[in-house]
């Protein structure tokens, strides 16, 4: 059983590529690879999945500061 979160259901019905679990989801958010931090602000982003940006502590694009 699905449980409907605001997290699970802001990108509607779109699914995006997890880089980390290498499988689709509905909860993928743009992330910046952690092995590309000294790259500057052109560094491409990845998608993270909720649950794998909680376990690898990954902060979405928008909220990094």
């Amino acid at each position: 059983m699905t449980v409907e979160t605001r997290e699970n259901t802001e990108t509607g019905s779109s699914f995006q590529w997890c880089a980390w679990h290498q499988g689709y989801t509905r909860t993928a958010r743009p992330v910046r690879d952690p092995a590309d931090q000294g790259s500057g602000a052109g560094a491409p982003s990845l998608y993270a999945c909720a649950p794998c940006r909680y376990a690898l502590d990954l902060v979405p694009l928008g909220e990094q500061s």
